[in-house]
């Protein structure tokens, strides 16, 4: 998802400890990470949730079709029937 080099992380931390402190800098990566894993959370619960919708969406185009289809055999056989009893009288 995210492509991060090993080299950027040393200056992203090197940059952490001069503004931050080296006290201060583990509370503040725990504070970064819980924020970054909470919205991973919520990006994963948009994408099963997507795809739950994308799922249903095409279940229900295949039943509309099985329905189409069905009705069209039912057609047919209307009219047959409709055509057998026309020859016997």
């Amino acid at each position: 998802m995210l492509d991060i080099s090993w080299g950027e992380i040393a200056v992203l931390t090197s940059a952490g400890l001069l503004l931050i402190g080296r006290k201060d800098l583990p509370i503040a990566s725990h504070a970064v990470g819980q924020q970054l894993g909470r919205i991973v959370g919520l990006l994963q619960g948009a994408r099963l949730r997507a795809d739950r919708f994308a799922t249903d969406h095409q279940l229900k185009q295949l039943q509309n079709e099985f329905r189409s289809g069905l009705r069209e055999l039912d057609a047919v056989k209307a009219e047959l029937a409709g055509s057998m009893m026309g020859n016997r009288g």
